[in-house]
């Protein structure tokens, strides 16, 4: 049994609505950049499924290297988030 394009789309609207509800659902701003990565990596899966499921004549690294840059940029806001939760414990 093999994934198609349709359980690709599923998972990654799975994950994206997972990351707008934890980014919706917190009040305060460092909660709410928790959910982010989520989204990002619904975005990255996405990507991923378009170009593993694309024609014949496209690269098929385009989405491992598009999925790559927004795990960079998931960790780098994981990383603003932690610093903003962090400065917000010391007052």
């Amino acid at each position: 049994m093999s994934a198609n394009l349709v359980a690709v789309f599923f998972v990654a609207g799975g994950l994206f609505a997972a990351g707008v509800l934890a980014a919706a659902w917190r009040r305060d701003v460092s909660s709410a950049l928790a959910g982010i990565p989520l989204i990002l990596a619904g975005a990255g899966v996405a990507f991923v499924g378009v170009a593993r499921f694309a024609g014949a004549g496209t690269p098929h690294l385009f989405g491992q290297e598009f999925a790559v840059l927004l795990a960079v940029a998931a960790t780098a806001l994981l990383a603003l988030g932690l610093g903003i939760a962090g400065r917000e414990g010391t007052r």
